[in-house]
């Protein structure tokens, strides 16, 4: 019954000339639920795309509370800010906390900023200007911040830093510049590599470097270089100068927790005592790091990034070099809808290569090299998906076993933990299959036992459609209930002959072991299924 298909085949009676073939309307529906909230469509959800289309469902899922939770996971994984070891540890502090949730905490500060802009529909151009941040508890213990609303429930609120930080915000957030820390003799380099990379798409790292001899080991012969060295001043002329913009978080010692974390306004111009070279945004000069926010924002790459960089997390691939036009078409629809990252999500799931299932015959060899029909659940997506489907989060010793890898599976399922692997793997290992076959089972037997025990209305997967899910083998009721659990895990009615396995598997386990190991078994072997994992 499980079967691996990662190219669809071509089944629409008119090949478009793009060669792209489009998801039928359920498919598409799955696939947008999981990209805008990190869940999958519910049954009656698949209805309504079956009977109005996908596009009519775009709308809803933009504003459901899932949409800024599942904005701050894609963004973390783009931005790769979740590393299991940041350069200090909770007890620098003097808090008492775990390492996941201390490493979590400021790894989630710029992303749930960027995510609060997007669900409040704010102009994208904030991730760089505002003058407040998000924080949590553990941030307030730590960092000199305070609360908008002191008063508020929420785990995560709106917040203003005391220490002097002009606003920028990301740009001047402690969580970012924690995760991309400088070393003394770094000063800020590393940070302006990664500014201009996840802000501007400007990799400074990947300019060619040719050394006629490298210019020695010291530190002082490699600062003296990065001035002299023609090849050297091909990057750094740039990136100094930009590095130079953020001396307000330089610290005087680097293993000084408050030094790190603080905000050094009287710093910001400390840069050009130690490397000689003054303050600038590629060219213009910056006499204050309030500065950099308008800069960045006002910069035409910042919105061309941001395009590109959300085409490429939607497409499932990176943009190519003769797709110029779409990204400008998408950055288009960005600025002039008010810099509104929802108006951009729209115009990227407009787009043929969101949309595309399978590939014609017709299609050229460039096109099929590149094109992603299908995709496969990241880390976190799959943590979200399965926790709305089953109530399960797998969890050990405060760790999220999905989103780590000192004791969880990260990268095994083919996540990147921001250090040695900085992209997600986008082709199923053996690993992968081993760690889901353990998520399954825990998955599988915990929503079996939680919904057998719960009333009919509050059953999450298991006895939707009866009233005593413990049914017999051999029960009427059986067949669906069964069509009911596949179509809601899956997105897609189970055929004749996948019923029949479906419900051999529940009888000869329900037969020796009960009816509660019997769902287990059936909820397990569909979580395991490709189908699942992939949309």
């Amino acid at each position: 019954m499980v079967t691996l298909v990662l190219l669809l085949g071509c089944t629409a009676d008119r090949a478009p000339q793009t060669g792209l073939l489009p998801l039928g309307q359920s498919a598409l529906a799955r696939r947008m639920s999981i990209d805008l909230r990190g869940i999958l469509p519910t049954t009656e959800e698949l209805r309504s795309a079956e009977s109005a289309g996908a596009d009519s469902l775009i709308d809803g899922w933009l504003a459901d509370p899932h949409f800024e939770a599942h904005l701050v996971d894609a963004l973390a994984e783009d931005w790769l800010v979740r590393a299991d070891e940041l350069k200090l540890e909770a007890d620098e502090f003097g808090v008492d906390i775990d390492a996941y949730t201390f490493a979590r905490s400021f790894a989630n500060e710029p992303t749930r900023l960027m995510a609060r802009i997007a669900a409040e529909d704010r102009p994208w151009t904030e991730t760089v200007t505002a003058d407040w941040t998000m924080a949590n508890h553990t941030l307030a213990e730590i960092l000199p911040l305070e609360f908008e609303d002191p008063a508020d429930p929420a785990e995560w609120r709106v917040a203003r830093y005391t220490d002097g930080r002009p606003a920028g915000g990301v740009v001047m957030t402690s969580g970012l510049w924690l995760r991309y820390s400088t070393t003394l003799f770094n000063y800020n380099r590393g940070r302006a590599a990664a500014l201009a990379q996840y802000l501007l798409c400007v990799d400074i790292a990947s300019r060619p470097v040719a050394f006629v001899a490298f210019p020695g080991t010291s530190s002082i012969e490699q600062e003296s270089a990065v001035h002299t060295e023609p090849t050297c001043i091909a990057c750094h002329a740039s990136l100094d100068s930009l590095a130079g913009t953020l001396f307000g978080f330089w610290p005087f010692e680097d293993e000084d927790g408050v030094e790190v974390v603080r905000y050094h306004p009287e710093r910001e111009r400390y840069g050009e005592i130690l490397t000689g070279v003054s303050p600038a945004y590629f060219g213009t000069p910056v006499t204050s790091a309030a500065q950099l926010g308008p800069l960045i924002a006002n910069d035409p790459r910042f919105s061309m990034c941001t395009a590109q960089r959300t085409a490429a997390r939607l497409w499932g691939r990176q943009p190519a070099d003769d797709e110029y036009a779409k990204v400008v078409a998408l950055q288009q629809a960005l600025t002039t809808g008010g810099f509104s990252m929802k108006a951009l999500l729209r115009a990227v799931l407009a787009t043929e290569d969101y949309r595309v299932g399978s590939l014609a015959e017709n299609a050229e060899d460039a096109v099929v090299d590149r094109t992603r029909t299908v995709r496969v659940l990241s880390t976190t997506t799959l943590a979200s998906a399965v926790e709305d489907l089953t109530g399960f989060r797998w969890i050990w010793e405060q760790a999220d076993e999905l989103d780590g890898d000192v004791t969880g599976y990260r990268v095994l399922l083919g996540g990147a933990d921001g250090n040695t692997v900085r992209s997600q793997n986008p082709t199923p290992t053996v690993s992968h299959v081993v760690a889901m076959q353990r998520l399954a089972e825990l998955a599988g037997a915990y929503v079996a036992e939680a919904d057998l025990a719960a009333a009919r209305g509050d059953r999450r997967l298991i006895g939707t459609t009866v009233d005593d899910a413990a049914l017999a083998p051999d029960d009427e009721a059986l067949a669906a209930e069964l069509i009911a659990v596949h179509r809601r895990m899956l997105g897609v009615t189970p055929d004749a002959d996948e019923r029949a396995e479906l419900g051999e598997l529940y009888g000869a386990v329900a037969s020796t072991e009960g009816s509660e190991a019997g769902w287990a078994a059936v909820v397990s072997t569909l979580l395991r299924d490709p189908a699942f994992w992939t949309y």
